[in-house]
C-alpha cells in the first residue's frame, strides 16, 4: 500500500520526521503534510481494494489530526507534555487567578476603542512572554509539570485575547 511508512501506532512527531519539541519549523511541518497525504490521501486508492481504501481514509484522517495539533502552539504544547507527564494539572497559582480577575473586570469597565487597543497590546505582550516561557519549559528545562502550570496560564491568555477581538467587532458597529 501507497504511504506504508506512515503507522498508526506513530506519535504525531515521528510521523512528520520531526523532533519532538514545542519549537517547530512550521514551513517544514506543512512540505512533510502535503508530502505524506499526496502518498496515502483516500482519492489514489479509487481502484484499491475496500480494505486499502479503509487504511488510507484512516491514515488520511490521522495524518490530518497530527497536523491540525503540531501546527497550534496550544494544542501541540499540550500534545508533548502528554507524551512525558500524565498527572492531572495543578491549579494555577492565586497570584495568576487575581491578575486573572483583574483582567477581567478591566475588560468589561472598557468603552472605547482606543483603551481596548492598549489592553488587546498588553495582553499580546503576555501571550508572548508566557509562550516564550512555555517553550523554555518544555525543549530547554523539560519540566512537564511546570509547563502544564505554564500552558494553563497561556489558555487563559488566549481566551482573553479572543474576546478583545469580539469587543472590537462591538465598537466597530457602532
Amino acid at each position: 500500500m501507497r504511504g506504508e511508512l506512515y503507522h498508526l501506532s506513530l506519535n504525531y512527531y515521528e510521523i512528520f520526521n520531526i523532533p519532538a519539541e514545542f519549537k517547530i519549523d512550521l514551513k517544514n511541518l506543512h512540505d512533510r503534510y502535503g508530502e505524506i497525504q499526496k502518498s496515502i490521501h483516500p482519492d489514489r486508492f479509487t481502484a484499491a481494494t475496500k480494505v486499502e481504501k479503509e487504511q488510507s481514509l484512516i491514515k488520511s484522517t490521522e495524518i490530518n489530526e497530527a497536523y491540525q495539533t503540531l501546527k497550534n502552539n496550544l494544542l501541540r504544547a499540550k500534545y508533548l507534555i502528554g507524551l512525558h507527564y500524565e498527572n492531572e494539572p495543578l491549579p494555577l497559582s492565586s497570584a495568576f487567578l487575581m491578575q486573572q480577575m483583574e483582567w477581567e473586570e478591566e475588560l468589561e469597565e472598557i468603552e472605547g476603542i482606543e483603551p481596548l487597543i492598549v489592553f488587546k497590546e498588553n495582553i499580546k505582550m503576555n501571550v508572548q512572554t508566557e509562550t516564550t516561557r512555555l517553550s523554555k519549559l518544555l525543549d530547554q528545562d523539560k519540566n512537564w509539570e511546570e509547563a502544564q502550570t505554564s500552558l494553563g496560564q497561556l489558555k487563559f491568555l488566549t481566551n482573553l485575547l479572543k474576546k478583545t477581538t469580539e469587543l472590537s467587532y462591538t465598537f466597530s458597529d457602532n
